[in-house]
């Protein structure tokens, strides 16, 4: 019998967003600093204002054009906002802290996951589809190699990577392809149903929504269109065994 082929987001579907705070204040700093020593001490105000409208210009890109920015786009980003200039060494440096930052203050895997990938590795071959921000792909490959869940994956789809981001149908044809999977025995498990579910059900995948009932992101909505709930990585096995084969 053919196997059905199974994708996964990252972000508040197999890691949380703990630590946000810690990762955010190293990047914030590490800019901060920079910008201190080459071009005097920016009014903080000032500052933190540039640095949370980062966000916006993030949703923008992401959300409106379909593609997410790199940690240096980020960055350049911040210092057009601020009307700073900084040397080569000292982007550099910015940059390294903004990509990095996931493993100096991790995320946590979420309850049942380390359990359900194995289930699901049993019975047909998964790929990563995920959107980055200030971590790269490559960055959040070592985190999950870190914390052994990268070997149950047969093919990454990441952002940064492909220059498209969800619901882009590329986005979930090129994890299907590099698992040697169809759509219409794919199933694709995330946690936002304007890229996860609405793109996943564009291409003519099952598409299921994690979400549970104790952590609500801004990018929650009341109505879904997905096929599934998921509302904790347990219920894997009564939803993937009632998908029709």
């Amino acid at each position: 019998m053919d196997s059905l082929f199974f994708t996964i987001d990252f972000w508040q579907t197999l890691y949380d967003s703990s630590n946000g705070e810690q990762r955010n204040g190293e990047r914030k700093d590490v800019l901060y600093n920079a910008v201190l020593r080459e071009n005097g001490p920016p009014e903080r105000e000032f500052f933190e204002e540039a640095y949370r409208g980062l966000w916006g210009f993030f949703d923008e890109q992401w959300l409106g054009r379909q593609r997410t920015p790199t940690s240096g786009e980020m960055v350049a980003e911040m210092l057009r906002r601020l009307d700073v200039t900084l040397s080569e060494d000292a982007v550099s440096e910015v940059v390294g802290v903004f990509e990095e930052g996931i493993l100096h203050h991790p995320p946590a895997l979420l309850p049942g996951v380390r359990e359900a990938l194995a289930w699901l590795k049993e019975r047909g071959p998964l790929a990563i589809i995920s959107d980055t921000a200030f971590s790269p792909g490559s960055v959040l490959k070592q985190l999950m190699e870190r914390d052994g869940i990268a070997g149950y994956f047969d093919h990454f789809i990441f952002s940064d990577e492909t220059g498209v981001a969800k619901p882009h149908p590329d986005a979930f044809l090129k994890a299907l392809d590099g698992i040697g999977g169809s759509p219409e025995r794919g199933v694709h498990i995330g946690d936002i149903e304007r890229t996860d579910i609405v793109g996943a059900k564009g291409v003519g995948m099952t598409a299921v929504l994690y979400r549970t009932p104790d952590r609500q992101h801004k990018y929650a909505e009341e109505e879904s269109v997905a096929d599934h709930v998921l509302e904790k990585w347990e219920e894997i096995e009564r939803i993937i065994p009632s998908i029709p084969l």
